[in-house]
């Protein structure tokens, strides 16, 4: 199987989870200029802006974290809507990281090794951390 469909099945499954824990959730289309995300969910009132990355060999370069991407996750901050988020999957487990984390890191560091993937907030915990 592709990279990039591995990619898009994560993308669908992190979409499809969302969903079913009641959120209001995008999975925003590939197109060929690329896009700064891969989901816009939404609960209570609150929008997540998601990237959706798959960890092979256990590591995360943040060389992946595309520009458009750093740039697009900054400004949805500054306009109030709360931090950008990075969904790692590692193996069969999902972390969520924040995007000013993955920018915090990379200044001293070029990836994140799994221990410190692991160290994110995993996906149910998350999703518990922002229901009320």
């Amino acid at each position: 199987m592709s990279n990039k469909r591995i990619g898009n099945d994560f993308e669908r499954e992190l979409a499809n989870i969302l969903y079913k824990s009641g959120f209001w959730v995008h999975n925003l289309a590939q197109n060929q200029g690329g896009q700064p995300a891969d989901v816009i969910a939404v609960k209570n009132g609150v929008p997540y802006l998601i990237d959706c990355k798959v960890c092979s060999n256990d590591k995360f370069p943040f060389s992946r974290v595309e520009e458009n991407q750093d740039l697009s996750m900054t400004l949805w901050e500054m306009c109030g809507n709360g931090q950008g988020w990075f969904a790692l999957l590692l193996e069969d487990d999902v972390f969520m990281i924040p995007h000013a984390v993955i920018n915090r890191y990379r200044k001293r560091q070029a990836s994140f090794n799994e221990r410190e993937i692991r160290d994110g907030i995993p996906l149910d915990l998350w999703i518990k951390g922002v229901s009320p």
